[in-house]
């Protein structure tokens, strides 16, 4: 049995008809197939390396990339995004951001965060597309017009960072008007094969839920559970992620995390990783034992990320190699970034290995079918296992294409089972049957991770001899019948 998301964020039994899952090797197959593996860096989707794209324009292009980064990182102010109450420009999010990005690197996918606050948005350049002046303010104005009012706090500095301007989170309308753009927000993204995460932002410095320094204008636990409320509801499919392990902010939802020093509050001080703390709710370890205990297993439904933003942070990755891998397993890390040692070029080998302990990782171990093909259903088994630190959070299921000796794609053949099934270290196998109309012949077949949404990225297998488009080609199949009828084998 497998799961599949409910609108309130939780987890739902799916029965999967016709498919059956096995727990020992295949037999009674005339072909099999036992691709080679492979420790090549791959080229997938949702997973690896992230950068920082909030300045795509600003800078006139993204970031340097030099380890095969596909992830990038955006904030999102709302002042940039309602224009007025209730009118929303979503234009200008494809415009600023999203279209610069994938013009540059069209398999590039992003991690997108609402902000109100962005303490020193001028000297970071997150404010380049501003008009109007009041550049350190990140919310629209009318907030704090008549008929809102919305109270307006400025700070110099909160723990050192700013200028920056923070509204009354507290204010009636503020919870309101937050809560209504939530839901804009998910209505435009959610489902959207572009978006590798949503980070339930929005409240305090950064969208991190907290204005630390500057407690007496923090955001309250009434706001942040509207909030958090808010974009469960709103995102169904789109994968969410906060940034504490703590009360209210992930208590009763599923939500992943991002940690922002990573490795120092991630987890127990055991490993001598620099500025390490674990006393405290800043740790993700801490807050998964002691505060939001049912949270540990978040992790199997939402991804978790984190970012060094310290240079001894950064060079941890390279110096303390084995420990950081560990911790990546031991939480279940999908990406790391915007900032860390992947921002520099070198290492390759080193950052390399991290890259491909990164999220899921998925191994064809075998692939078993008749051949001759000589009846009107063809059984089909397969051996996967996930060697990664995580599972695929987005749909994906395994595709095994026919081509012929023209090398064109005349079938594919696909398994219902979703390959966000298989957890780390799960070698699971499963059976199916299907028919085809394929006239008698000698294909090629062929094995990948196929989004279900049209628009999804390619997914390449983790074993060697892939063709031109990333194919995991198996070997050939022989089909020996003649009027052969087509017929889905799961309907």
């Amino acid at each position: 049995m497998t799961t599949a998301k409910q609108s309130n964020g939780l987890m739902k039994p799916v029965i999967f008809i016709g498919l059956s899952l096995l727990a020992t090797s295949f037999s009674g197959y005339s072909e099999i197939f036992n691709p080679a593996t492979s420790n090549d860096v791959l080229d997938n989707p949702h997973r690896g390396y992230m950068l920082w794209g909030s300045t795509v324009l600003a800078d006139g292009g993204l970031p340097d990339n030099f380890h095969g980064s596909n992830i990038y990182h955006v904030y999102l102010p709302w002042r940039m995004i309602e224009t007025d109450d209730q009118v929303f420009d979503w234009k200008a999010v494809e415009q600023i951001y999203l279209n610069p990005i994938t013009n540059a690197h069209p398999n590039a996918t992003v991690v997108l965060r609402l902000v109100a606050d962005y303490p020193d948005g001028p000297g970071s350049g997150l404010n380049s597309h501003y008009t109007g002046g009041d550049n350190d303010r990140d919310y629209p104005l009318f907030l704090e017009q008549e008929p809102l009012n919305i109270g307006r706090n400025n700070y110099s500095s909160c723990n050192g960072d700013g200028p920056g301007v923070a509204p009354d989170w507290n204010d009636p309308e503020f919870r309101d008007q937050a809560t209504e753009l939530v839901v804009a927000f998910g209505s435009y993204f959610d489902g959207d094969p572009r978006i590798t995460a949503i980070q339930v932002g929005l409240l305090g410095l950064w969208g991190e839920w907290h204005q630390s320094g500057c407690e007496s204008i923090a955001p309250d636990d009434e706001v942040k559970n509207l909030v958090k409320i808010a974009y469960q509801d709103a995102f169904d499919q789109t994968p969410l992620q906060t940034r504490y392990a703590r009360e209210p902010d992930v208590a009763n939802v599923d939500f992943g995390f991002h940690e922002d020093y990573f490795p120092s509050f991630t987890a127990n001080c055991i490993y001598g990783f620099p500025e390490c703390s674990d006393t405290g709710d800043w740790s993700l370890e801490f807050g998964l034992a002691n505060i939001v205990p049912d949270a540990r297993t978040n992790w199997q439904t939402n991804p978790v990320s984190g970012e060094s933003p310290l240079s001894s942070q950064k060079n941890t990755w390279i110096n303390d190699e084995a420990d950081v891998i560990t911790v990546i397993n031991d939480y279940h890390f999908s990406f790391l970034g915007p900032a860390g040692k992947h921002e520099e070029d070198g290492n390759d080998a080193t950052l390399d290995r991290i890259a491909n302990q990164l999220g899921y990782r998925l191994q064809l171990n075998e692939v078993s079918i008749d051949s001759p093909i000589t009846s009107h259903t063809t059984n089909v088994a397969v051996s996967l296992i996930n060697i990664g630190s995580a599972p695929v959070y987005h749909s994906y299921q395994l595709t095994l294409d026919w081509i012929d000796s023209n090398e064109l794609t005349v079938d594919s053949w696909t398994l219902s089972q979703p390959l966000s099934s298989w957890l780390p270290g799960n070698n699971m196998m499963v059976k199916s049957s299907f028919t085809s109309s394929l006239p008698n012949g000698t294909y090629s077949l062929r094995a990948y991770g196929k989004s279900e949404n049209p628009a999804g990225a390619f997914m390449i297998l983790a074993n060697s001899n892939h063709d031109s488009d990333g194919r995991v080609i198996l070997g050939n199949v022989v089909i020996d019948r003649t009027d052969l009828i087509f017929t889905d084998g799961f309907e």
